[in-house]
């Protein structure tokens, strides 16, 4: 009997560590910017877009849904650059702000059930959205802890 609860115990251990390892291991995906939008929460759990920005033929990459924000940009702007000034304005009108990387993965993302080729919504920090750019082939390395949300982004 105590070889039985000897091996077991054993067992469990070994099962502990591999569940351990698979927790710490990061995983990385490989991708394409293809878009980038920032949207704000209301009092409520509301969502209002703030702004997206994408390729768009003939017509402004940078679309601002909030009209309090227009001002800062420019029809010729290509890519959304948020400084810290910005973000506060942002932060004081609403109860948070949620940054969104799309990427279409060229490795699969099997945290997030994303297949080679199609894209996913990534939320990220602002450092990582200021860093992506339209067009961008980046490294994304994936938290295993919150369903589609970039740890930090690498451009390749």
């Amino acid at each position: 009997m105590r070889k039985f609860y000897g091996k077991f115990s054993l067992l469990l251990l070994i099962i502990a560590l591999l569940f351990l390892l698979y927790i710490i291991t990061p995983v990385y995906v490989e991708g394409t910017v293809e878009s980038k939008a920032i949207n704000g929460r209301m009092s409520g759990n509301i969502v209002k877009g703030i702004l997206s920005n994408m390729p768009y033929p003939g017509e402004p990459w940078i679309l601002v849904e909030d009209k309090d924000f227009e001002q800062f940009f420019s029809p010729e702007d290509r890519n959304v650059f948020i400084n810290d000034s910005l973000h506060e304005l942002m932060d004081r009108k609403y109860v948070s702000i949620d940054y969104i990387v799309a990427i279409e993965v060229s490795s699969e993302d099997p945290l997030n059930d994303v297949g080679e080729r199609e894209t996913c919504a990534y939320l990220t920090d602002l450092e990582d959205f200021n860093r992506a750019k339209i067009g961008d082939k980046v490294l994304c390395k994936v938290s295993r802890f919150d369903i589609a949300r970039i740890e930090e982004i690498t451009v390749l």
